[in-house]
């Protein structure tokens, strides 16, 4: 009985944009050299892939690109080491020699505490969690508390930081809506639906009437998908391994008042 070598059975939602495009783009090229003839493929199948790797690979290229990205992640670096320094410095002051200063940062810590280690959440929760941190810090008698230590200014311009990192998350959004004709999500449904066909077409072909070349072609094809699920596990263990942000950050530099571009209404 001749063996049979089947494609290898592989999740691809888990890719993210670049992963996806890069594995996609070697298998067309290698579906490509091996020919539609000797796959049993149609060439529309094959030019309709191209296309929508093609959009997907635009997509990709303009969500990377969006001026936004880059200053909304210079932001919540600000509003992460502002955040954890009123809480840092609150906790240090509950030592104090000073009775009002300890006074003050024993009413503070009892609000801040649930807020401890908020910077290792996502941004979309990390905008959340901040907001109550402000709304519990807008509480009465907590102004005085904070003034006590020293922190209004700060807690002024992370208020400021937070709302012009919404305003920027919404500008980036309108440009990624503006700028796509399909969603990626869209595009890769399909891509997913022609791969699924054309390695179904030449899987059983082989069965049927076995050919070295479409047996070549399936190997390379699984050395490839083997090849992107290695990077995809070697990039979720370097999430994974990142130290988080230490407990006692450095002082920020004094508190400014973030640019008025920036915390303009998005247009």
């Amino acid at each position: 009985m001749k063996n049979i070598t089947y494609f290898q059975e592989l999740s691809f939602h888990k890719f993210n944009g670049p992963e996806y495009v890069n594995l996609m783009d070697r298998f067309l090229s290698q579906t490509t050299a091996a020919g539609a003839e000797t796959l049993h493929l149609q060439e529309e199948d094959l030019a309709r892939m191209r296309q929508l790797h093609t959009q997907l690979q635009n997509n990709v290229a303009r969500t990377t690109a969006l001026p936004e990205t880059q200053k909304l992640q210079a932001i919540d670096i600000e509003r992460s080491t502002l955040g954890q320094y009123i809480i840092t410095t609150v906790r240090n002051a509950l030592t104090l020699p000073i009775a009002a200063k300890a006074a003050a940062a024993t009413a503070l810590y009892t609000v801040l505490k649930p807020y401890v280690g908020f910077y290792n959440q996502p941004a979309p929760q990390k905008t959340a969690t901040i907001d109550g941190m402000l709304i519990d810090l807008a509480q009465d008698g907590m102004q005085d508390h904070l003034a006590a230590l020293s922190l209004s200014d700060y807690v002024e311009t992370l208020t400021l930081k937070n709302a012009q990192y919404k305003v920027i998350l919404e500008q980036r959004t309108q440009a990624r809506t503006a700028n796509k004709v399909v969603d990626s999500t869209t595009i890769r449904q399909e891509m997913d639906t022609i791969y699924k066909y054309i390695t179904t077409v030449a899987f059983a072909h082989n069965v049927v009437t076995p050919s070295d070349s479409i047996e070549a072609y399936i190997l390379t094809v699984n050395a490839i998908l083997a090849e992107a699920n290695i990077s995809y596990n070697q990039r979720m263990a370097k999430a994974t391994d990142t130290p988080s942000a230490p407990d006692e950050p450095a002082t920020p530099s004094t508190p400014s008042a973030p640019d008025s571009e920036a915390t303009a209404p998005a247009e």
